[in-house]
């Protein structure tokens, strides 16, 4: 089941996977993948941000996972990676490719959802203009109807008014 919260932390939204870890989405409303920090400050931490930070994006979302490292983690991963004379980076570019696949996927059936949400908002708006259209022509000829009314009223006044100034002139004579 698919529930939607706003974060107290931040402007992000989240979206339950029931598997204990919630997918995230960035200020563009796109999910946010999971990735790894290999930088000097943070190796291997973890941090969620924009889906689409390598293409300039404007949206700046980016959120911590993991809590910041003990210098001496910090420490022994670096020496790892420089003992490795090469950082994880062709391992970790096919993760974030992973990340980027699901991202464009969840992102595609995300776009669908939202397209057919907006087709269906477009039939209601249809639907409303026709049943409002039709409401304006009915008052038209409500008034119309009144004004009509009130003239054969009037005329009927006058009609009375008539007979009765006859009935009297005839008596007079």
């Amino acid at each position: 089941m698919e529930s939607r919260i706003l974060s107290s932390s931040s402007n992000s939204s989240h979206r339950s996977d029931g598997e204990g870890e919630r997918e995230r989405f960035c200020y563009c409303g796109l999910p946010s993948p999971r990735r790894t920090s290999w930088t000097r400050m943070n190796p291997g931490r973890r941090f969620y941000g924009c889906a689409r930070y390598r293409e300039g994006s404007k949206c700046k979302y980016f959120k911590w996972i993991d809590a910041k490292f003990s210098d001496r983690a910090t420490e022994v991963i670096l020496d790892l990676l420089d003992g490795r004379r090469q950082p994880p980076s062709t391992f970790v570019d096919d993760l974030d490719n992973v990340d980027s696949k699901q991202v464009e996927a969840s992102s595609a059936n995300y776009l669908k959802n939202e397209v057919s949400k907006q087709a269906e908002v477009s039939s209601v708006n249809y639907l409303l203009k026709n049943e409002v259209s039709r409401m304006k022509i009915e008052r038209k000829c409500y008034q119309m109807f009144i004004i009509v009314l009130f003239c054969y009223i009037a005329y009927l006044m006058i009609k009375c008014k008539t007979l009765e100034d006859k009935k009297k002139f005839l008596q007079l004579s």
